[in-house]
């Protein structure tokens, strides 16, 4: 699995954490989606995962960038994302 950058990284603090977290690849999105309570798993969620799972597995710049705005699209959905 690459390690692929994001174009912009992002601070995110997850859910039940105080601690902030900086996610500058896909690994590192893709890292934040696994540990997502179960609870709160929608249809945001299971679209940003599907999304960062394909761009893992697929060296196409249009699908990083989409799983950069839908892993975005869904932490900011969520209250996570820290400006």
């Amino acid at each position: 699995m690459a390690d692929l950058m994001l174009s912009t990284p992002l601070r995110v603090k997850p859910h039940g954490s105080d601690t902030i977290r900086e996610v500058a690849t896909l690994q590192d999105a893709s890292e934040i989606l696994i540990d997502w309570p179960h609870a709160k798993r929608g249809p945001f969620y299971q679209a940003a995962r599907g999304k960062v799972e394909s761009a893992l597995e697929n060296d196409e710049s249009a699908a990083q960038a989409q799983a950069q705005e839908a892993f975005t699209a869904l932490c900011e959905h969520a209250g996570l994302l820290v400006r």
